[in-house]
């Protein structure tokens, strides 16, 4: 099996050379820029920074970040692979499967790349070598971790989401790369600036105790022990890796997904193409598509941003230092913009019949209709949170800034997902001036919009606490926590009020209908 399917991966790599001279040529000029930029990768610290532990820090901090990309990167784009389905067919025991595929990943482009990266940090960095054991033992571990990795989260992500799934995880990984590169800038700037190697040290501390950052915390120990201990972190990952390839694997050979059908329209509908036919998904589709194009929703976005300059201005007029006034702006338009969910449904009122006559259930409701306000809400945080600290000054309150924008956000979008159902009131109606609203006496629509104001602010409370804790208090231990905390805190209530918000869509679905078709 594994001779076979060596035969196939040296077909595949050769075949990204086949066709005219013109392909070839421009496919080996493309690879040795690749390699030239692994070895680049490898050298830049040791010709940039000069101090062994100055660069200790770089080098664990690069590595890290290299080998997360190698694990997270294959759940969103994982086209690539040699999948265990596709064997299904072959008179082959499980584990040889599994075993083949795992051994013959090390003839693929991205695992060459990778391994001219190991090899030209083993070259480049002499005082590695002491013991002449520990540096050749790591690497090769380090080389098996990302093949392990890659194979897991590829596998996992075949599993999970499916081909339907693809361009929705495609569409999520794109939005999160955007997102995440100004930070990945801003940490290399703030590094590099007065106090930042300092700070830098604390991330090391924390990382090295992943796999991600262990191999190069053992490289650059001082202590035997600790550089043992550290390897022990990745051994013990390898170790669990492989024993989710094979249990996924034979998940996989049993498992057979519904084909989809051949008739179905899938180009030209916009939103809809990125996005599987399923009640949740087709919604946040939808919901997407009016955002882009109903003026009702475009004018609610222009104006969200009014409230927290309105406030800068008077804190600003009564003196307030500018460091602490950063942190305000952000978690006020992230609270205002879950908060404008919070009568989707009268927004929706020409549509939401389609819903209770299809059966649809409320949480693929509430889930959906949170697409719009996440995918906008997510990167404007974190992009937001860098500007925040830039003006603020202290970089390692990054983290806790993080999770302080998205604990807000993930709250609002909550509580929106409940009172959208629970208290609708009049809205303006498609197709009208986003300027005009109806007139209904006695809609409740005041007292809608105050009790869901005030329901956000208390709820909020607890990761704004926390974080503004954690800043007070300058440590990047505290600051992760408090991440961790606003992540974990708004998530859970995120996922409360789509469970709660739908059980009451199904239990009032008819009574819905009905007070927004007056509405009409």
């Amino acid at each position: 099996m594994v001779a076979r399917l060596l035969r196939l991966r040296l077909a595949l790599l050769g075949g990204a050379f086949r066709g005219s001279f013109g392909r070839g040529l421009r496919t080996a000029l493309l690879f040795v820029l690749l390699a030239a930029a692994a070895v680049v990768a490898a050298a830049l610290p040791a010709w940039l920074v000069t101090a062994p532990a100055e660069r200790a820090i770089v080098d664990s901090i690069l590595g890290a970040i290299i080998l997360g990309a190698v694990f997270f990167v294959p759940l969103f784009a994982n086209r690539g692979h040699l999948e265990p389905r596709q064997f299904a067919l072959f008179p082959a025991r499980p584990g040889s499967i599994a075993m083949s595929l795992l051994v013959t990943t090390i003839v693929s482009w991205p695992f060459l790349l990778l391994l001219i990266w190991l090899g030209a940090l083993g070259v480049l960095r002499p005082e590695w070598r002491d013991p002449s054991w520990l540096m050749p033992v790591t690497l090769i571990l380090t080389a098996v971790f990302a093949v392990c990795s890659a194979r897991v989260t590829s596998a996992l992500s075949r599993v999970l989401v499916g081909e339907r799934y693809e361009g929705l995880m495609r569409t999520i990984g794109a939005v999160l790369l955007v997102a995440a590169l100004p930070l990945v800038v801003f940490a290399v700037s703030a590094i590099a600036g007065s106090g930042g190697v300092t700070a830098a040290q604390d991330f090391v501390d924390v990382i090295s105790w992943t796999p991600f950052g262990a191999p190069f915390a053992a490289l650059t120990a001082s202590d035997p022990a600790v550089a043992m201990l550290r390897l022990g972190v990745l051994a013990g990952s390898i170790l669990v890796l492989l024993l989710l390839w094979f249990a996924i694997v034979g998940v996989s050979l049993r498992r057979v997904e519904r084909p989809a059908d051949p008739g179905v329209a899938r180009s030209g509908l916009g939103w809809f193409e990125r996005f599987p036919a399923h009640p949740a998904p087709a919604i946040a589709a939808r919901l997407l598509t009016y955002w882009s194009r109903d003026p009702r929703y475009r004018v609610a976005l222009f104006a969200i941003p009014i409230a927290p300059i309105v406030m800068l201005i008077a804190f600003w007029v009564a003196g307030a230092p500018l460091g602490p006034l950063a942190l305000v702006p952000l978690p006020v338009i992230l609270l205002l913009l879950g908060w404008s969910q919070h009568n989707d449904v009268a927004m929706d009122s020409t549509a939401i019949w389609e819903h209770v006559a299809s059966g649809t259930r409320g949480a693929a409701d509430r889930a959906g209709r949170l697409a719009p306000v996440l995918l906008l809400g997510v990167p404007l945080a974190l992009i937001g949170s860098t500007v925040t600290v830039t003006v603020f000054g202290d970089w390692r309150v990054l983290p806790a800034v993080i999770g302080m924008n998205l604990g807000v956000l993930y709250v609002a979008s909550a509580v929106a997902s409940v009172f959208s159902v629970l208290m609708p009131y009049p809205a303006t109606r498609p197709g009208d001036s986003p300027f005009v609203q109806p007139q209904w006496s006695g809609s409740g629509s005041g007292l809608a919009q105050t009790l869901s104001m005030i329901t956000t602010l208390v709820l909020a409370v607890p990761p704004v606490w926390f974080s503004i804790a954690a800043i007070v208090d300058v440590e990047f231990s505290g600051n992760l926590w408090a991440l961790l905390f606003g992540l974990g805190y708004g998530a859970l209530a995120l996922l409360l009020g789509v469970l709660i918000g739908g059980r009451i869509f199904d239990r009032s679905g008819p009574e819905l209908i009905g007070v927004t078709q007056v509405y009409d």
